[in-house]
């Protein structure tokens, strides 16, 4: 598709990148080749080329730069129009790099010239908390399969499920994983594990659960790592309502998230009144004054924002504090009103899925539009001189032969 069919197909498809020209021009120089993670290369003539690819000897990293030059090479090959001759650097470890492309960049206005662009997992993921993942459309399906296999909303188990490793939590959340173990240990309405290494070194996970089963739940965590975590696009192409602690990073699909703090909420289906259960209150403020809504909202400015509680039909994802002290109440709030509940998971999956977010056609798109953009803003300095690099093709055959030791 060209660029104009793509942002209509797509609404809001670009707008990071729409946002990011917005700033204007910069000079692009070449930066430290081995900075870790960082890929520098350049678009010309239509075909892509290699400048240089930090050292590394993670098998992890090896597949992640793979995976994102695949997407890139694969957009530029299918593309209907031409596409400008740029130079470009992308990162894809954990923290964002000053004038590169990212998986994630921070969720607030920042003077740092950081780019989003689709997940390696768009391409593939292997190895995944033990598993293979596979492609995106290999995992859509078998996320399909559990949704067509489910023929109402009270067939999902009715807990709240995450699994994960305690020790990554991002910067504004030093406790987050932790947290969320100590609030739901022992609780009935609750299926959240730290994943546990195979007995005899086999690798893999004892309680990993295929990413697919995880849409077998009602409710669904999200916890961001030391930045972001790539099991984002999995759990929004599920049909269960997706809760987490507000934002720090945005990555390519939180475009299509419509969050709610879990207090508008339950003001916009109550109508404002006073919310219980039996002789229960919920939502005590006293409890959550320090993390909810009124601190969030004293801390920072968001670039995805959220909804007000007159617009709560719109949601399709939860904001509860980030030290999850009122979980167990979102959790009663909504086995309480379960028409609410399965809006709001309707939402996420109709927008995802429905709205071919996670689709391959939208993924090209994007990389077209990055590209694009990034040309018309991006003025590059001598510092690149007139090295044009290894071509694609040519550098994937270079990366066997280092794998067969060649």
């Amino acid at each position: 598709m060209e660029e104009e069919e793509c942002r209509r197909v797509f609404p809001g498809l670009l707008l990071d990148v729409d946002d990011m020209m917005r700033r204007g021009e910069f000079v692009f120089e070449k930066g430290d080749g081995g900075y870790m993670g960082l890929v520098q290369g350049r678009v010309w003539g239509g075909e892509l080329y290699i400048l240089t690819t930090s050292p590394t000897r993670t098998p992890q990293l090896h597949h992640q730069r793979l995976a994102t030059l695949s997407q890139i090479h694969r957009a530029l090959l299918t593309s209907p129009s031409p596409l400008p001759n740029t130079h470009f650097a992308f990162v894809t470890n954990d923290v964002p790099k000053n004038d590169s492309w990212a998986f994630a960049k921070v969720n607030k206005q920042s003077n740092q010239n950081v780019w989003l662009m689709p997940h390696f997992a768009f391409w593939g993921w292997t190895g995944a908390a033990g598993r293979e993942l596979g492609t995106m459309d290999e995992a859509l399906s078998r996320i399909a399969k559990v949704e067509k296999g489910m023929r109402s909303w009270e067939e999902k188990v009715d807990k709240l499920v995450w699994r994960g490793t305690p020790w990554f939590n991002p910067l504004a959340y030093p406790t987050l994983r932790q947290d969320l173990l100590r609030v739901t240990r022992g609780m009935p309405w609750a299926d959240v594990q730290a994943l546990k290494p195979s007995a005899g070194g086999r690798g893999g996970y004892s309680n990993a659960l295929p990413i697919e089963e995880f849409c077998r739940y009602k409710y669904v965590v999200y916890t961001e790592g030391v930045t972001y975590s790539g099991r984002l696009a999995y759990h929004q192409a599920c049909k269960s309502v997706l809760i987490m602690a507000p934002l720090t990073y945005l990555t390519y699909t939180t475009r299509a998230m419509r969050p709610i703090w879990v207090e508008d909420l339950v003001s916009g289906v109550g109508g404002g009144k006073q919310v219980g259960i039996g002789d229960r209150v919920l939502f005590d403020e006293t409890k959550t004054m320090k993390t909810g809504k009124k601190a969030w909202g004293q801390q920072s400015t968001p670039i995805l924002k959220t909804l007000g509680r007159e617009r709560w039909k719109e949601a399709n994802a939860i904001y509860v504090s980030p030290d999850f002290s009122n979980l167990e109440d979102t959790v009663a709030f909504l086995e309480g009103h379960p028409e609410v509940a399965e809006r709001i998971a309707r939402n996420l999956r109709d927008a995802v899925v429905g709205g071919g977010v996670l689709s391959r056609a939208a993924e090209t798109c994007y990389w077209r539009g990055l590209i694009r953009g990034w040309a018309r803003v991006a003025r590059e300095g001598e510092s690149w001189g007139k090295e044009r690099g290894v071509r694609f093709e040519e550098w994937v055959l270079g990366q066997v032969g280092k794998e067969t030791g060649r």
